[in-house]
């Protein structure tokens, strides 16, 4: 879904405080979810970026409105040095995609961002297109242990928020 379950958003803002980026891409926009909670507080400032796969989503979200930029791409496909910037943002985007190309993807932005933040369903949910939407096919499942030993190959793992239905991590470099 462009939406996403509520659960660990406040440990993601919370963690967005902490980090004070100037710069953020947010992978997977879908509806902006990220974008619309940390610009709702005016305090908080930093240039975003939208990566969406998903053309049609821009318009239906109004992502030029929410975000600085919006690149319509697929995010397996930027290449160095498009990740470099003080936070990246997964939000509930990988279990689109299969692991090989998530673990490649987290590969990437952990050798050139300074912070990721990520979440991941822990409730397993099938899924199909949504609106059309190819991408919104869920194709992998992650618990919250296999996400966290992957994130702890490298860097540091400074908090999580398992909950219910999503697992919430902070990942520094």
């Amino acid at each position: 879904m462009p939406y996403s379950d509520t659960e660990g958003k406040d440990a993601a803002l919370a963690w967005y405080g902490q980090i004070r980026p100037h710069t953020v891409i947010d992978i997977g926009a879908g509806c902006g979810t990220y974008a619309q909670a940390v610009r709702a507080r005016s305090e908080w400032k930093g240039r975003w970026t939208a990566v969406e796969a998903w053309e049609p989503y821009v318009e239906r979200f109004g992502l030029h409105a929410l975000y600085d930029d919006v690149v319509v791409a697929d995010a397996r496909e930027m290449v160095d040095p498009f990740f470099r910037v003080d936070l990246v943002v997964a939000g509930d985007v990988l279990e689109h995609m299969p692991r090989a190309d998530a673990v490649g993807l987290l590969d990437e932005v952990r050798v050139q961002a300074a912070h990721l933040i990520v979440s991941v369903p822990v409730l397993h949910l099938d899924q199909g297109a949504v609106y059309g939407n190819p991408f919104e096919e869920h194709v992998a499942h992650w618990s919250a242990e296999q996400m966290r030993a992957e994130l702890g190959r490298s860097g540091t793992l400074c908090a999580e928020l398992v909950g219910d239905v999503l697992a919430c991590f902070w990942w520094s470099r």
